[in-house]
């Protein structure tokens, strides 16, 4: 009957309607069969009474055989409610009278106090039927048949089992109007908690402000009451948390911005630093070790200026690698694809590793920044294939569409294990930190299916046209 589906206000009205419905008809069903019972017993009192009056009254008469008084004595019963008929059978041989009849008797009394017996009476449903004898001087003169048609009472009792309903009805409707106003003021406090706390839920999915959810009004000193009230000071509590909360937040995004601001500041500083030294290393050092070797070679072709020759020689070519190390130049005067290509070949000439490149064709028009943050980002992934992979092959794809840049770095080496990509590798940090400046993505996998031997692909995605201008080294000067 009840299910989960009900609320707490539809079960108190069942249980209510239940209650009370079993209660009045019960108590409705009782009065009934006592009213129809206590009528039933007065119309037998009242008949039997009226029955031993006219006993005791026509008794002298039928001695005397006065048929004139007997017929006055039953019309006496005229006024008796209900009667049908009413009769007087004389029984003593010394006084021979014919029956006395009221009404419609039928026509044969013998068989009905045949049917009588030696009862009083016989009561069913719709009649009832009465024999008192009559006597004088203890001598039975006669019998007094009386018959009541109880028509009229089933009539009554159904006129009065109408009212009946309809009074329970009344009482019912009644009861439970006031019974819904009870009802109301004890669930309305509870459904104001409920929509408050639906509130609460709605605006933490939403992450709205906890402070325009408005507190319960409820002004009972009830449980009711105190459950209203120890809800608004939660909700005050959750609120200053919530505030507590975001401040904390919005200072730690402002201190992580400008760590990020720092980091890129830094970065590019660090670049600056190394193309100036770069290029002083290669201008200044690089042109007078060169006047150096000449004025050496000036001097004479002995086995002395020979043996300095050569280690000028080789100091030059260790001043241009480490030039080149710093800032290969060949970034900023024929831009990112010959960059690369440069890398893959001097990373495969150093290592021996076995580096193919697939490039565009043409230049790729992107800001200086962006290239110098994809160099490097491709230098350090070299970078942890020599230290860690042991790899014989290393695949460098280079991709540019309208909506993106992709790099994409796989070898054949023992691979990454998932949780080594968790841990807080310092390469990882700056590759992660440059894609964050531009809104890129890594992407750390499997190269191939291989159990033993399957290899690490990088996938590294920047998107294009980005609304949002990354921080440069003038903005956080």
């Amino acid at each position: 009957m009840f299910s989960r589906r009900h609320t707490l206000h539809s079960r108190l009205m069942m249980a209510y309607t239940i209650l009370l419905g079993s209660l009045l008809l019960i108590v409705g069903l009782t009065g009934l069969i006592y009213f129809f019972a206590s009528e039933r017993e007065e119309i037998r009192e009242t008949t039997h009474t009226a029955a031993t009056i006219l006993a005791i009254q026509s008794s002298a008469a039928l001695m005397f055989g006065d048929s004139q008084v007997l017929q006055e004595n039953l019309a006496s019963l005229k006024g008796l409610r209900g009667l049908q008929w009413a009769a007087i059978v004389p029984t003593a041989v010394e006084v021979p009278l014919p029956v006395i009849r009221f009404g419609e008797a039928p026509a044969d009394l013998a068989l009905v106090l045949e049917g009588l017996g030696d009862r009083r009476e016989r009561l069913d449903l719709f009649n009832l039927t009465v024999r008192e004898p009559i006597s004088h001087g203890h001598i039975d003169r006669g019998q007094l048949l009386m018959s009541i048609d109880l028509r009229f009472e089933v009539i009554e009792f159904f006129n009065v089992v109408v009212a009946t309903l309809l009074l329970l009805l009344a009482s019912f409707l009644l009861g439970q109007h006031l019974f819904r106003l009870i009802v109301q003021s004890i669930v309305a406090p509870l459904d104001e908690l409920i929509r408050a706390t639906t509130s609460v839920a709605q605006h933490a999915e939403s992450e709205a402000m906890l402070e325009e959810i408005p507190r319960s009004r409820s002004e009972y000193v009830d449980e009711v009451g105190q459950l209203a009230r120890a809800f608004n000071l939660m909700l005050d509590s959750i609120v200053h948390r919530d505030r507590q909360m975001r401040d904390q937040t919005t200072q730690l995004e402002q201190s992580i911005e400008n760590l990020r601001s720092l980091s890129a500041r830094m970065r590019a500083v660090r670049e600056e630093e190394r193309t100036r030294i770069s290029h002083e290393i290669h201008d200044e050092l690089g042109q007078r070790l060169t006047a150096l070797k000449f004025e050496i070679a000036r001097l004479g072709n002995g086995e002395t200026e020979s043996h300095i020759a050569t280690q000028i020689d080789e100091l030059i070519r260790t001043v241009r690698v480490i030039s080149w190390e710093l800032r290969p130049s060949v970034l900023d005067s024929l831009g990112l694809v010959a960059a690369i290509e440069w890398q893959a070949q001097d990373f495969a000439r150093r290592l021996g590793v076995r580096c193919s490149v697939d490039l565009p064709e043409e230049a790729v028009n992107i800001a200086p920044e962006m290239a110098t943050d994809l160099f490097r980002i491709c230098q350090e992934l070299l970078t942890n294939v020599s230290r860690h992979a042991q790899a014989s092959r290393v695949d460098i794809i280079l991709e540019v569409t309208d909506e993106a840049i992709h790099l994409e770095v796989k070898d054949n080496g023992c691979g990454m294990r998932a949780r080594d990509q968790n841990q807080p590798a310092l390469g990882l940090l700056g590759i992660r930190e440059r894609l964050e400046r531009w809104g890129g993505s890594l992407d750390i996998g499997r190269a191939n299916a291989e159990p033993v031997r399957s290899g690490t692909r990088v996938h590294i995605m920047i998107p294009l046209g980005r609304s949002v201008v990354p921080i440069s080294s003038e903005q956080t000067q």
